[in-house]
């Protein structure tokens, strides 16, 4: 039991970016299928809720209120920084969920602050790895291959995602 709950934790940013791919591209199918609505519609809206939302507060509960395990999970020592790390995912966890019935300039504000929030941690990451030899799993695994990735998937499903 402890090993899944680690994995979880490990790999939460993984397990929400695929399941809402998953759960989009279902409704995408069903959409294109029916000729009925935009069929990126389903999959901006699980992207903004699973990988945005609700990844957004979940690392906001972990750095807020877990600093010493969102600092072993990245390798890094305890510190107050936690806490505003936590409140900027706060902000774009927020973003998220108001985005799901928001204006579409409203969803390309939140996935431009999510691209510059996710892509900015990647570039930490890199660097952690390449200066300190920091290859920790929230440094240098899932968390970081969903830094990098996430935010082009973002962009790409909402500039695709017209009306």
């Amino acid at each position: 039991m402890t090993d899944a709950i680690e994995f979880f934790f490990e790999n939460t940013s993984l397990i929400a970016f695929a399941l809402a791919f998953v759960l989009g591209i279902i409704g995408f199918v069903r959409r294109a299928n029916n000729k009925r609505g935009h069929v990126w519609e389903p999959l901006e809206f699980w992207m903004l809720f699973l990988f945005v939302g609700l990844v957004g507060i979940y690392t906001f509960v972990l750095h807020c209120f877990f600093p010493h395990l969102a600092a072993e999970g990245i390798g890094w020592s305890n510190s107050p920084f936690q806490w505003e790390v936590g409140i900027a995912n706060a902000v774009v966890g927020v973003l998220g969920l108001l985005s799901l019935k928001a204006s579409r300039q409203f969803r390309l504000a939140t996935v431009i602050a999510v691209s510059i929030w996710l892509w900015g941690d990647a570039v930490g990451h890199v660097y952690q790895m390449i200066v300190a030899d920091n290859f920790a799993p929230g440094n240098a695994g899932p968390w970081f291959w969903t830094d990098a990735v996430g935010p082009l998937a973002l962009l790409m499903i909402h500039f695709c995602n017209r009306k």
